[in-house]
């Protein structure tokens, strides 16, 4: 039933097109938690936080596991031929027969409650180390020697068929040296311990003992670049561009988004920002992004180029144009037209009325005359007088 689980799992795998395959105590691990992977003469030794694996593969699968219970977590393991050298959290080292998987102290009296870190099989003895200590100790002989020794920080660099994996932020993640970023996988693996296998890498990691296959990889790394993600204006999404905007204050905010220069915590934002009297160059966070505020009026053109904490530069750069109106031109044409417009209305009222009151005249002219004719008329009636071409 057990390999029918594991084949079914590797098909689902293969699917996903991830390159890594978990085994976990599901698969035959007495724990899922691993932390340490050993290379044997035909075995593979993996340290539990409940006991000892022996796996046997079949190139890169899995096909027999054996078990040897602890009561503390397996921190340390070393391959010694017909032993293997074990180191159990908190109780020191320990001889594993293989032929019977028994388990015997080493050295209690300096050892017993030690937590060991690795555990290295020199020609005369064994090499331990602690937390922060380095034990020599020769074989058959009762007097060894103890250093102050910081084991560094487990930091690997593996490199397999020209793929780079590396730690980053925690978890494992493949490395590009020639932008000098990461890129993270969509398995989060913390990794403690690694073995080179298969054409892969065999991982001992919290969530089980993990097999990277590089030719499943598709990470592809490209050029670094970036892109405009959002534009604000006055604290609303606006497209940008060409902008022309109106006399007043704005507020211009620029955020991006980036490719192989790693987080935006890793990499800052060079720009040139001018206005054809003045030129403004500066350098900010990608966190922030970039925002303008109290900008004079004018025409302007920014510029920018992406550079990560290595010294990689974008290859790309981006320019985007925006102008501000000028208040004092924008205040003479409205006084100018404001203006004009009392000149045109006081020539339109000025024609009006005088072609009014010329009217007006007209008609006041000819009620005159009428007038004046009667009375004329009336003068003549009253003497008996007559018009001259009458007589």
């Amino acid at each position: 039933m057990r390999p029918l689980i594991l084949f079914l799992s590797l098909i689902t795998l293969n699917i996903l097109g991830t390159p890594f395959t978990f085994y976990t105590s599901k698969s035959g691990l007495v724990h899922s938690d691993v932390h340490c992977v050993e290379q044997g003469e035909k075995f593979v030794w993996i340290g539990t936080s409940s006991g000892i694996n022996r796996v046997l593969f079949k190139g890169t699968i899995p096909i027999q596991f054996s078990k040897r219970k602890t009561s503390v977590p397996v921190t340390a393991l070393e391959d010694d031929g017909k032993v293997v050298w074990a180191g159990l959290k908190g109780k020191g080292v320990y001889q594993m027969l293989k032929e019977n998987y028994k388990l015997i102290g080493f050295r209690k009296d300096v050892l017993g409650d030690k937590e060991i870190v690795n555990i290295k099989r020199v020609k005369k003895g064994l090499v331990v180390f602690t937390l922060s200590q380095k034990f020599s100790f020769d074989f058959g002989k009762e007097r060894y020697s103890v250093v102050e020794y910081i084991n560094p920080k487990y930091d690997p660099s593996i490199e397999i068929r020209g793929k780079i994996l590396k730690i980053n932020n925690g978890v494992l993640s493949r490395y590009n040296p020639v932008t000098k970023s990461f890129r993270s996988f969509s398995s989060f693996i913390e990794a403690r311990d690694h073995l080179e296998w298969a054409n892969g890498v065999l991982i001992a990691s919290p969530k089980g003992l993990v097999f990277y296959n590089s030719e499943k990889d598709s990470i592809q790394f490209g050029p670094p670049k970036f892109e405009l993600s959002e534009f604000q204006l006055n604290s609303k999404d606006t497209i940008p561009g060409d902008l022309d905007l109106s006399w007043g204050q704005h507020i211009l905010k620029y955020d991006f988004i980036f490719e192989e220069l790693g987080a935006p915590n890793q990499i800052n934002l060079v720009y040139v920002l001018n206005n054809g009297k003045e030129r403004i160059e500066n350098s900010v966070s990608a966190l922030e992004g970039i925002e303008f505020r109290g900008l004079d009026h004018g025409s302007y053109v920014l510029d920018v180029i992406a550079k990560n904490e290595k010294g990689i530069t974008s290859k790309n750069r981006l320019r985007y144009s925006f102008s501000i109106a000028n208040p004092f031109m924008d205040s003479v044409w409205r006084y100018l037209i404001i203006i004009i417009s009392i000149i045109v209305w006081t020539i339109i009222v000025v024609l009006i009325t005088k072609i009014k009151f010329k009217k007006d005249r007209i008609l006041l002219e000819d009620a005159l005359l009428e007038k004046t004719n009667k009375l004329n008329q009336l003068e003549k009636a009253k003497y008996g007088l007559v018009d001259e071409s009458e007589v």
